[in-house]
């Protein structure tokens, strides 16, 4: 069952907010029906690069973020559709508030493409945000809800081939969900 979260990319990578919201969805379902692995190497035009460079560049921007203490967040119209861009500006001014820089590299494992088709990609992945170290003032600073590993799973969108992958969509499997569970390894 997944656990659905209004989550931003710089909240996801740092888990210093709560989830924004929670639902079900899958309709029961415990895993996809298709999947296959996205390997590719990576692209410099945003409409040539692939669901899961869009995902990487996205935690990528919001790393830098927050070790700049999300100073600078244009980052957010880059990749996230409207609506989940006005939740993401939301979140990073409430994590600039706590005065913390955040660094580290978010680790990535287990790509997997659920669905794709021209205009709409679900990829889920292993996410893995231990590495990531908070400071405030120069002192080690407690990150709310730190846990290593998760398994997420991002909808993307785009209009046409001529445009990005947008992320429509962030979704985390409940917490406790093992990768190396889910996705058989």
């Amino acid at each position: 069952m997944i656990r659905h979260r209004a989550l931003t990319t710089i909240a996801m990578a740092t888990l210093l907010a709560a989830p924004l919201a929670a639902c079900t969805s899958n309709a029961g379902e415990e895993g996809p029906t298709t999947t296959t692995t996205q390997e590719a190497p990576p692209t410099t035009d945003p409409a040539d690069a692939t669901p899961r460079e869009r995902i990487e560049a996205s935690f990528d921007a919001a790393n830098a973020a927050a070790a700049d203490g999300w100073e600078d967040t244009s980052y957010i119209d880059e990749f996230y559709v409207p609506e989940l861009a006005e939740k993401q500006r939301a979140v990073d001014a409430k994590n600039a508030d706590t005065g913390a820089i955040i660094t580290g590299e978010t680790q990535f494992s287990h790509w997997t493409v659920v669905e794709e088709t021209d205009t709409t990609a679900v990829v889920e992945f292993c996410q893995d945000s231990s590495q990531l170290k908070a400071t405030k003032d120069g002192e080690p600073f407690e990150i709310e809800n730190q846990n290593g590993e998760t398994v997420g799973r991002f909808t993307l969108v785009r209009e046409s081939d001529d445009q990005p992958w947008m992320i429509q969509e962030q979704a985390y499997y409940e917490e406790g969900t093992k990768c190396s569970e889910h996705f058989g390894d």
